[in-house]
This record gives structure tokens, sequence and C-alpha cells, in this order.
């Protein structure tokens, strides 16, 4: 998976973060079955591991609100992957 498709799914601020199924499915992975939802994040987490130890992305937890009470991670761009992006366009 390219780290440049990843880049573009993902939102320029925390408050529009997103979680790794939002990620998954604007991309356009194949998550039908859980089998295929569970490649779909191993590839992806890997993925954007690398971009946040590289700087490009944040990561934080949030508690669902909704039925179940559980953790999850949700993800968006730091200044440095919004600051070569605009260099890229120019």
């Amino acid at each position: 998976m390219s780290h440049e498709v990843v880049l573009a799914a993902l939102p320029n601020t925390k408050e529009e973060a997103r979680s790794l199924k939002d990620i998954a499915q604007s991309i356009g992975l194949e998550i039908a079955t859980h089998a295929d939802w569970i490649r779909a994040e191993r590839r992806l987490a890997r993925s954007l591991r690398s971009l946040i130890k590289w700087g490009w992305v944040s990561r934080d937890s949030r508690q669902s609100d909704n039925g179940h009470r559980f953790w999850y991670n949700v993800y968006w761009k730091t200044e440095l992957a919004i600051r070569e992006e605009a260099a890229m366009r120019c």
C-alpha cells in the first residue's frame, strides 16, 4: 500500500480525524468479509505506523460513545505533511 494513497485519505485537522475503518473505506479497500478486514487493517496500520514514525501523521485514542464503549485510534496529517503536499502542488 502506497504512503501517498494513505496520506490522501487523511484529513488535515484533529477535529476531522478518521478511524482505520473510515480510512480503509475511503481508499476503497475490500472489507466485505472479516478476513478481508483483518488483512486490510494490518496493511493500513503498518503504513500508518511508518508515517507516524516519519512525522507525517498524528494519532489519538478516543472512546466510542454509542453502544459498546471501546477505544479506537484516529489519524490525521501533521503540519509537515500539509506543507509538503502544498509544496508538491506548486
